[in-house]
């Protein structure tokens, strides 16, 4: 009596699951229950069925193949068999499996849609595309088909027929969301914001109390930049969804972008009150109050947001370059290093730390920060011409001009890569000739940058051509006149003209703008112990 009860819910089983398998194989016509199924099948199709829910495909598989020797004439068998070898990446099988159902029942667009799907993995793109343009003919109710074709035509970078195909589809439903919100994001992949804002529209008119659409809609006018209509947006979701901090700090950051600070801080403050768990909100209102210069109030609520304990790497990052700013490196450096304990896999905030380090002057430790953010990054330029200064103000400059010739054979185009390796050749007053070629391509991309010229002077002063040395400085100086490099550097090529007096004002005027700078103050001291 056991076993009959056991035999009587495995076959109630293979009857549900015939009646509600994925519909993307195979939909139940109920044909197949007219029949009369062998008992050992359906008990090998149920355990099948276990184990493809718990995801051994493999073991489903066997169970599957076991249920279909003992009855070949299940189409529901060899779709779960088409399906299993198709997790298992057995694509050829997969389409034979799918094939014989479609046998048994020819009537199943899902089947044909999975034996195109196995066409696409195995390269035969022509024929998918027939199976699908068939599909969309003959069972123009079964979307799926029309998804997939748009996709395949997608993967084919043939957007015109992707677009058109969703566009089609959308003719037969206008109504239907599913496709609008596809279409939109097509064609925000695409960037053609101003074309997605009818679709986008036409969703709003739908559904007017979804959060999403607006969001989209807000985000399309800021990337065409159009700041009253993306402002008008906000307006129009905080009237019809309900508040959510979302909406209110994209408006409250309308606003600051606006410099309207006083609509900005009361959003924020109520924003505070109703989510006071949100770290967002102080750390927009930490933000506001910079712009409003009251540094007590950046730092309560910047430390508010950090206090959260949700707060995300930027609000460590903007809080430690706002201190950095007011030359308070150390609380900085101690923000960032609190940020990268909560989030240690962060790379900006890597960055941020070798940055400060550097300003701490511990080179040693930002360079050990560098060369773990260089694993992670191996082709970052910022990190490999930070690495590069580092090195060689650190007496390897060896190492420095490797990094440089890597950098230079990914761009020899970059001004900034060509200036830095230029000027540290001239530094150590070697392959200066390749060092004024570099510098000659770096002002050739921006002529009037005072740093390139201050460079293209070193290396002429380093030849021995003080005259156009001494034109190439004067330049420099032009744009950038308080310059305590650039007045030591004229200084020096003063020297190297016998203009002894000059040369002493400007060594001055050089430590006066920077009492630590050491070569000013060698020189000054050289020439009054002469």
């Amino acid at each position: 009596m056991k076993k009959l009860l056991s035999y009587t819910f495995l076959f109630s089983l293979f009857l549900f699951l015939v009646a509600c398998s994925s519909r993307k194989a195979l939909v139940s016509t109920g044909e197949d229950k007219q029949r009369t199924y062998p008992t050992t099948a359906v008990q090998k199709f149920a355990y099948g069925e276990l184990y493809r829910q718990a995801g051994d495909f493999a073991r489903a598989l066997i169970e599957y193949e076991e249920a279909a020797s003992i009855d070949s004439l299940s189409p529901v068998i060899y779709a779960r068999i088409g399906e299993a070898y198709l997790a298992l990446n057995r694509m050829t099988k997969a389409r034979n499996a799918f094939l014989k159902s479609v046998e048994l029942n020819p009537d199943q667009p899902g089947l044909f849609d999975m034996i195109a799907l196995t066409l696409v993995m195995d390269g035969k793109m022509a024929e998918a595309e027939k199976i699908w343009l068939n599909l969309i003919e003959n069972y123009p109710w079964y979307e799926d088909a029309w998804y997939n074709l748009s996709d395949f035509y997608f993967e084919q970078n043939d957007t015109a027929k992707g677009l058109d195909i969703l566009q089609r589809l959308l003719k037969k439903n206008p109504d239907n969301t599913d496709v609008l919100g596809r279409i939109v994001d097509v064609l925000h992949q695409l960037g053609r914001y101003e074309a997605s804002i009818p679709f986008l529209e036409k969703l709003i008119s739908q559904i007017p109390d979804y959060s999403r659409f607006y969001q989209s809609l807000y985000k399309t006018y800021i990337e065409l930049g159009r700041e009253e209509e993306a402002r008008q947006t906000l307006l129009r979701w905080r009237e019809h969804v309900n508040p959510s901090p979302q909406v209110e700090l994209l408006y409250a950051d309308q606003l600051i972008r606006n410099g309207e600070w006083d609509k900005a801080l009361d959003i924020l403050y109520q924003g505070h009150a109703v989510w006071p768990g949100q770290w967002a909100f102080p750390h927009l209102l930490a933000i506001v109050y910079i712009e409003k210069e009251e540094p007590d109030s950046v730092r309560k609520y910047y430390n508010m947001a950090l206090n959260e304990g949700s707060a995300l790497p930027v609000a460590y990052r903007n809080y430690a370059l706002w201190l950095a700013d007011q030359d308070d490196i150390r609380t900085a450096l101690d923000v960032i290093l609190e940020g990268r304990d909560l989030h240690p896999d962060d790379q900006d905030l890597m960055y941020m730390e070798a940055l400060l380090l550097d300003e701490s002057d511990e080179p040693v430790k930002a360079i050990r920060v560098l060369e773990n953010l260089r694993t992670l990054q191996p082709n970052n330029e910022n990190v490999l011409q930070m690495l590069a200064a580092l090195y060689d103000r650190t007496g390897q400059s060896a190492r420095a001009e490797e990094l440089y010739e890597i950098l230079l054979a990914k761009n020899r185009e970059n001004p900034l890569i060509l200036n830095n390796y230029s000027y540290l050749l001239a530094e150590h007053n070697k392959d200066l000739s390749k060092a004024w070629n570099m510098i000659q391509k770096a002002l050739s991309l921006e002529p009037e940058n005072g740093a390139y010229l201050d460079t293209a002077a070193w290396i002429l002063y380093r030849l021995g051509r003080y005259p156009e040395a001494l034109n190439y400085i004067n330049r420099a100086l032009s744009v950038l006149p308080d310059d305590y490099e650039m007045l030591y550097h004229k200084a020096m090529i003063l020297l190297s003209m016998n203009q002894e007096d000059e040369a002493n004002e400007l060594l001055q005027k050089s430590l006066k703008k920077n009492p630590d700078y050491k070569p000013a103050r060698d020189q000054l001291e050289a020439m009054n112990h002469d």
